[in-house]
């Protein structure tokens, strides 16, 4: 794949899950937001996409440490079996308890 079509198409996805930063900032900065946000969010082809161009260990790591408040348990049960996930999926960590 050309790079300049990939970094299109992280700056597409970067504008349409983290739409409150410049995509040039969310691709220098914040790939793991944008995994997570996807992981959420995401269509099935644009997370498809992602997981091509980042590889899988940085969706791997989200799942070992997910963002506080952004990924659902549902979410994190999908990720965790897709991923190739053993045992219970990780859950969710609330803002408030």
């Amino acid at each position: 794949m050309d790079v300049t079509i990939e970094n299109q198409q992280l700056l597409q996805l970067a504008s349409k899950y983290i739409w409150w930063t410049a995509p040039e900032t969310t691709v220098s900065h914040g790939i793991p937001r944008l995994v997570a946000n996807v992981m959420e969010l995401g269509t099935w082809d644009d997370a498809v996409c992602l997981l091509e161009m980042v590889g899988p260990e940085i969706f791997i790591d989200i799942l070992g440490a997910p963002p506080v408040g952004v990924i659902s348990d549902k979410s994190l049960a999908f990720w965790h079996y897709r991923l190739g996930g053993l045992g219970l999926p990780p859950r969710s960590r609330r803002r408030f308890n």
